[in-house]
């Protein structure tokens, strides 16, 4: 007897309802991934954080600027190898609806820091030699549309032109990112262009810069050196805290509360829902298949035939559904990664995520095939032909 044919009529001998379940399995293991994915993105950002590199800011606030006469003394400190300073920009593309990443940076230096960032040698000396040049992110890109030779306009928030004119950068550049601490939503730009122009008095604004990144030298340890530059400054005339990488990215994490909680107690609530979801399915299924499975037994199969078959449809449509729902998550991976540009950078399912929703989807499929199975092996064939008019 081919149990998996007669399992497939069954399954389709209500084309809705298992259309319906098969959907609600899909959308469950799609939020399951999702929101899993969302707190290991996050988690990775900060794993994959380079040991080598820490990050000087304000003691008050990061909002608050920090001398640029800061660079100078921090390079003499021992153990820093190069510095750069990295200045948030917050400006808005055409308009005040269209908002993405934009950083002022020492182009000379950012290179050599973050090797993550990557782009042709011959797109990186363009960008170099042009004082108003930038360079943007892949996903950036496309979002946008941006592409080497364009001259993107900014509307300065933060830093307003004099004139009332929109700031210019020509894209000179398109850069990707080979880990998950650097991101591919960002536009980088000249740190000499913002502060000349603030100097000249064509713009106005905070002088200074949000953060200093600094290298370190070989056999340094970065706490050592933190404390150092921290030290250095305890009297001002403005106090810093330095950090390492990982732990800067972290307090980002921390700004935005208990997430993996919040987001698990939403997860658990989902799949919880699914289940009964199945359980109900199956019940209703095994209340109306009771004549046909007492033929079954009164034509000589064992009890646990009817009991696999229930498992089996069970299983069958929590995996349909979960495929479904895997399949899902993997094409709205680019959606999303534009959609969260620097709050969750290089947002990406994982490998272990997809093992964690084949595992629920067949546990879920023997707990809601479990009841109508266990009750099948139970009963004579007599009683459920009986039952079953």
């Amino acid at each position: 007897m081919n149990l998996g044919r007669l399992v497939r009529r069954h399954a389709w001998s209500h084309p809705v309802r298992a259309a319906l379940t098969v959907g609600a399995v899909a959308v469950a293991i799609f939020l399951f991934c999702f929101l899993r994915s969302i707190v290991t993105s996050l988690d990775a950002a900060v794993k994959e954080s380079a040991s080598n590199r820490i990050i000087t800011a304000s003691a008050v606030s990061l909002f608050q600027s920090l001398p640029s006469a800061y660079k100078e003394s921090i390079a003499r400190i021992d153990g820093v190898e190069s510095i750069s300073r990295m200045t948030w920009f917050g400006g808005r593309y055409k308009s005040e609806e269209n908002f993405f990443a934009q950083f002022a940076c020492d182009a000379e230096t950012v290179f050599q820091q973050y090797p993550e960032l990557v782009l042709p040698e011959e797109q990186k000396k363009a960008f170099m030699m042009d004082p108003g040049g930038a360079i943007v992110g892949v996903g950036l890109a496309d979002k946008w549309g941006f592409k080497v030779g364009d001259k993107i306009p900014i509307i300065g928030t933060i830093y307003p032109r004099a004139d009332l004119k929109m700031w210019e950068f020509n894209i000179h550049g398109v850069y990707h990112s080979t880990r998950a601490n650097v991101d591919e939503m960002t536009m980088y730009f000249h740190y000499h262009y913002l502060d000349e122009s603030l100097e000249r008095g064509e713009a106005y604004g905070p002088r200074g810069t949000s953060v200093y990144l600094i290298r370190l030298k070989e056999g340094y340890r970065g706490e050592d050196v933190s404390h150092a530059i921290d030290t250095y400054y305890e009297g001002g005339p403005q106090r810093t805290r330095t950090q390492s990488e990982a732990a800067f990215q972290a307090d980002f994490v921390n700004m935005l509360g208990n997430l993996p909680t919040f987001l698990g107690m939403i997860g658990a609530a989902v799949l919880i829902a699914i289940v009964f979801g199945i359980v109900n399915t199956m019940t209703i299924a095994a209340r109306e298949r009771l004549r046909s499975m007492g033929i079954l037994q009164a034509l000589g199969f064992p009890g646990w035939v009817p009991a696999r078959l229930y498992l089996m449809e069970s299983c069958a449509f929590a995996v349909t559904g979960g495929l479904a729902g895997m399949g899902i998550a993997w094409l709205s991976q680019d959606t999303f990664r534009k959609m969260f540009g620097t709050q969750i950078p290089m947002y990406r399912v994982a490998a272990d995520t997809y093992l964690w929703s084949i595992v629920i989807c067949v546990v879920t499929g023997l707990i809601g095939g479990a009841v109508p199975a266990w009750r099948a092996a139970r009963m004579r064939a007599v009683d459920q032909l009986r039952r079953g008019i």
